[in-house]
């Protein structure tokens, strides 16, 4: 029976409810790449300050976040960039059987992506698997730790350009592409959980 057939009215409370969507391949792959429930909930309230709010995922995978956020979160529209096109058609067949108008995928490279056209930002280490290939997603991401500095400079580039009162929340992620001009408002899990702000 296909797994995306019949639409869902209560979805994506657990980790458990979004994996059974997922083809096995990807929900393999799930304690490694997706975020956790709990944590893109915890995220959407702090980023989605109003209806309007238009909030990046930078490499939704399968679109976990956004699908998630957009469950939970009363405010806020959520858009997820990734470069995988499989991901993407995977991530729009999710978002219509959960019935989330609010979560939007793009199929483009990261560095296509203009992020002046967003308010606030997620984003979980989506380029580790240039440099760290252990349970890679695909055969798509070769090795390349240039590529890795090239799309952290990027991010850095570009939340640097954006106005006072940006919000950025990151997970897993270095702190490398936060520019100075941010102040960390909050830390959780230890530390791997981190809320950011633009101040000056």
């Amino acid at each position: 029976m296909n797994s995306l057939a019949s639409p869902l009215s209560q979805p994506l409370g657990t980790d458990e409810d979004f994996d059974s969507l997922l083809p096995l391949k990807t929900r393999m792959l799930s304690s490694r790449h997706w975020t956790p429930v709990s944590i893109a909930v915890r995220a959407a309230e702090y980023l989605a300050q109003h209806e309007a709010t238009k909030v990046l995922d930078i490499g939704a995978g399968v679109g976990k976040f956004c699908l998630v956020a957009a469950s939970h979160s009363p405010k806020g529209e959520f858009f997820g960039v990734e470069q995988r096109e499989s991901l993407v058609r995977l991530s729009k067949k999710l978002a219509q059987r959960c019935q989330i108008q609010r979560a939007h995928f793009i199929h483009a490279n990261m560095l296509n992506i203009d992020f002046s056209n967003y308010d606030a930002f997620y984003f979980f280490n989506a380029f580790e698997e240039t440099f760290d290939l252990t349970d890679k997603i695909d055969e798509d991401v070769q090795y390349n730790p240039n590529q890795y500095l090239d799309y952290t400079q990027y991010i850095h580039d570009q939340f640097e350009m954006l106005p006072i009162g940006t919000r950025i929340v990151t997970y897993c992620s270095p702190n490398s592409i936060i520019p100075e001009h941010y102040v960390m408002i909050a830390s959780d899990v230890k530390g791997k959980l981190k809320f950011w702000e633009k101040k000056y």
